[in-house]
């Protein structure tokens, strides 16, 4: 005999609330208690309660559906652990509200016009955008302003920021705290191997460095710009001792630029800690399995997603914009003294 399908009226009846109060559980929580959403999460697990996405939609106007738009080449996806640790961030805060992920990539021109059309014919119900190396394509977030789309963008805009819901963290203290600390630790010749120019957060980063240093009344200023590629920041790290053999301490934009810088070090018979002091910015797994394990900056991105997800959600059912900028974390180990 055909098992009985659960639905939201026994989903109700078993937790003892309202079928209303389900239904605002199951599109994102609001106006829910604590202890109602509790109840409702544990029946809803025990039974396996599926919603029927497809009458939702038609009951609601909305694909219950999130793009997650990499503005930039594909492989940098895979190439750079923090895209993969945000997507995985955003993608469980999107499971436990019911709502599905779209992946999209913009390898192309041709490619962000597909997805522009992809968008405009209402599969999902916003964007979520990242673009870290690059920087979003000139007018992305202006064409998804134009068909009122809303986006959260995982960096500071640097146009349409009023208009623009982002999250970002505190690039410029970050790397200003980074660039102190070495100079706290002994470090008299600090320099720095910065991302790529474009993004607001590469921009920051050597801001922060910049007026650490001048605050610090040190110099030269020392900058290499990398890709924050491990291979970048070995040839960076190499480039910088050629320039100035005196550099003993050393601030990269990235964890593995400054694994890369560490390679690059030893290459040249330079021991870290004791020649030179080298800072990261991240904190991702290789950081800590690095030898010496990496002293680094560590990016929140599990509330990094969380955030992205909420003001996103807020914008679908009619919130304003909003920026959140979220603090960094000095994570002290073995690459400073």
């Amino acid at each position: 005999m055909r098992e009985k399908k659960i639905t939201i009226r026994d989903i109700a009846e078993r937790s003892g609330v309202s079928r209303a109060t389900v239904s605002r559980y199951l599109n994102g929580g609001h106006w829910v208690s604590g202890e109602a959403a509790a109840r409702i999460g544990r029946i809803i697990d025990e039974t396996g309660y599926v919603a029927n996405e497809s009458a939702r939609s038609l009951a609601t106007g909305r694909s219950n559906c999130i793009a997650f738009l990499l503005g930039e080449p594909q492989e940098l996806l895979f190439a750079d652990a923090n895209f993969s640790t945000l997507l995985r961030s955003i993608a469980d805060e999107l499971g436990r509200k019911g709502m599905s992920l779209i992946m999209m990539t913009t390898d192309s021109a041709a490619e962000s016009q597909r997805n522009m059309r992809f968008l405009r014919a209402g599969h999902v119900d916003g964007v979520l955008l990242v673009a870290w190396h690059y920087g979003a394509r000139k007018g992305l977030i202006r064409a998804l302003h134009a068909q009122d789309m809303p986006v959260v963008v995982a960096e500071y805009p640097a146009t349409e920021a009023r208009a623009t819901s982002y999250v970002h963290v505190d690039d410029y203290q970050g790397a200003a705290e980074a660039t102190r600390y070495l100079a706290a630790r002994g470090a008299r010749r600090i320099a720095m191997i910065a991302g790529p120019k474009g993004p607001s957060g590469s921009l920051d980063r050597v801001r922060g460095y910049t007026d650490a240093l001048a605050e610090l009344r040190q110099g030269p200023l020392l900058v290499e710009r990398g890709d924050y590629s491990k291979p970048s920041g070995r040839v960076c790290a190499a480039r910088l001792l050629d320039r100035d053999p005196s550099i003993d301490g050393l601030f990269a934009a990235s964890d593995a630029m400054a694994i890369g810088a560490i390679q690059a070090l030893r290459d040249l018979g330079r021991d870290v800690p004791s020649d030179v002091q080298v800072v990261g910015f991240d904190d991702q797994q290789l950081a800590q399995i690095s030898e010496p394990p990496l002293t680094t900056m560590r990016q929140p991105f599990q509330e990094i997603g969380r955030r992205m997800v909420d003001q996103l959600i807020d914008l679908i059912r009619g919130g304003a914009p909003v920026g959140t900028t979220l603090p960094l974390e000095l994570v002290v180990r073995g690459s400073t003294r």
